[in-house]
């Protein structure tokens, strides 16, 4: 049976107040635990079934491996060393429409064989691995970061501050029409348009509870999700569908700016220089008063 297919795009992102991401629990000593959770970022629980999933890693140098999704736990027992970027997808028919959610991560493996990779890595991590990729063929709908507008030149990481350009590709072609929500754990969300060259860029937040007194290379957690429906005619395993609703989500973390905490600290050593002026004009004063006072003599005779 044929389809009648209709080629448009509804602009209306499909945002909920829930939202599905990959997770990543570091611990020193032992391998990756990685999940998928669902909740209001940054907080969730975990999903432990989906109806289709499809897992894909492929490795800064362009090799895929194919993995399984079972019990809630996404493996990730990498050969090499260097970055790799992990796609979990999901596909399932509710309601005449099919839905595609496709949730996205980079993930560091310090672990694996450094001589099978060619680049050369800086500050521990892989150049090149970040921003700016090519869309991944066999990923229908994809988020992509570009490289930041900032000033500081660190390869491995994202400040406060920094100005994150984002492309996103529906079918591998770059769309012009659709809106990106970011949300930070410390609760700042919002959705940002893309402009006519199918760019998406905004400030990242300044964390204002940031204590960097105490930890200087705080990082923080952000959420960037993207949304879009396709009015196209199908059918999926045997179901017929009137639509497909896209979805997809990568986590990123972020550092309090190096230009907070060095502000701080020159005007620290202002204040410094104010009290140290002030105490030296109040001690000459003191000094001063205290010196003994002349004797002056009459002759009377």
């Amino acid at each position: 049976m044929k389809y009648f297919i209709i080629y448009l795009l509804l602009i209306t992102p499909v945002f909920s107040n829930s939202s599905t991401w990959i997770q990543e629990k570091s611990k020193k000593d032992t391998k990756k635990e990685i999940f998928l959770v669902e909740g209001n970022f940054p907080k969730g629980t975990y999903l432990n079934k989906l109806h289709n999933p499809r897992l894909l890693l492929k490795h800064n140098e362009g090799e895929i491996f194919q993995k399984e999704f079972k019990n809630g736990k996404i493996p990730f027992d990498m050969p090499y060393k260097g970055s790799y970027h992990l796609f979990l997808e999901d596909k399932y028919i509710a309601n005449d429409t099919l839905y595609i959610n496709l949730y996205k991560t980079r993930i560091y493996n310090k672990d694996g064989d450094i001589k099978d990779a060619i680049l050369k890595e800086i500050r521990g991590k892989t150049t090149g691995t970040h921003y700016g990729k090519e869309p991944f063929d066999q990923v229908p709908f994809e988020m992509i970061l570009q490289d930041p507008i900032k000033q500081h030149h660190i390869n491995c990481c994202l400040y406060s501050g920094d100005i994150l350009p984002v492309k996103i590709f529906l079918n591998q072609k770059l769309q012009t029409n659709i809106s990106l929500k970011v949300t930070t754990q410390k609760g700042w969300s919002n959705e940002i348009t893309a402009n006519e060259d199918g760019i998406i860029s905004f400030e990242i937040p300044r964390n204002t509870y940031a204590d960097v007194s105490k930890e200087k290379r705080l990082k923080e957690l952000m959420l960037l999700e993207a949304s879009i429906t396709e009015n196209l005619e199908g059918d999926y395993q045997g179901k017929p569908y009137s639509k497909i609703v896209y979805y997809s989500s990568i986590p990123i973390d972020f550092r309090t700016s190096p230009l907070e905490y060095t502000s701080q600290l020159a005007g620290f050593y202002v204040v410094m220089g104010v009290i140290l002026v002030f105490s030296l004009g109040v001690y000459y004063n003191r000094r001063k008063k205290k010196k003994t006072p002349k004797e002056i003599w009459f002759d009377e005779n």
